[in-house]
């Protein structure tokens, strides 16, 4: 399996997945994001992840700090939680190679939580990955239980939601 590593010519068996754009479309031709909260331009330091472009701020750029869920509202799940992420203030290119682990949120402290086919959290395969760690790898061998059927990348530090990775 080249779920994480995704060696070049070769197509993984994972997708890992930014925010979906046309969900932060609709945030920003509402001026709020789906939780009420202004959308306001904010200049990066250059250290926030972009849960939209899968890379890291460079310093001065245009990005914003929103609530947001990976569950879709209504939530029809009891594992439904919101909280801050930052993403490009103005729609940017997103995440361009879906099939490789982020090369640009690689060194970080991540948790991986995954779920398993009935949408309940799969508590037996939560992973930490410290910066040391290949988080592809660690990724991959998550995936390949049977029991889990996609996975949230958080930050381990902040519990923020980073991206969602998922069978091709």
């Amino acid at each position: 399996m080249r779920g994480a590593g995704a060696h070049a010519g070769v197509m993984s068996t994972l997708q890992y997945k930014a925010i979906d754009p046309g969900r932060l479309d609709a945030m920003r031709s509402r001026g709020a994001d789906e939780f009420g909260n202004p959308w306001q331009r904010r200049a990066a330091e250059g250290w926030e992840p972009l849960r939209c472009c899968l890379r890291t701020a460079r310093e001065g750029e245009d990005i914003a700090l929103i609530s947001y869920s990976p569950w879709p509202q209504p939530w029809r799940t009891p594992w439904a939680e919101a909280g801050p992420v930052f993403v490009c203030h103005n729609r940017c290119e997103g995440y361009r190679t879906p099939w490789q682990y982020p090369p640009g949120l690689r060194g970080r402290f991540s948790l991986l939580s995954p779920f398993g086919h009935t949408g309940a959290r799969a508590y037996q395969h939560i992973t930490f990955v410290e910066p040391g760690d290949d988080p592809g790898k660690a990724v991959e061998t998550v995936m390949e239980q049977p029991d889990v059927a996609y996975l949230h990348v958080r930050s381990a530090t902040a519990q923020c939601f980073t991206f969602e990775v998922r069978p091709a």
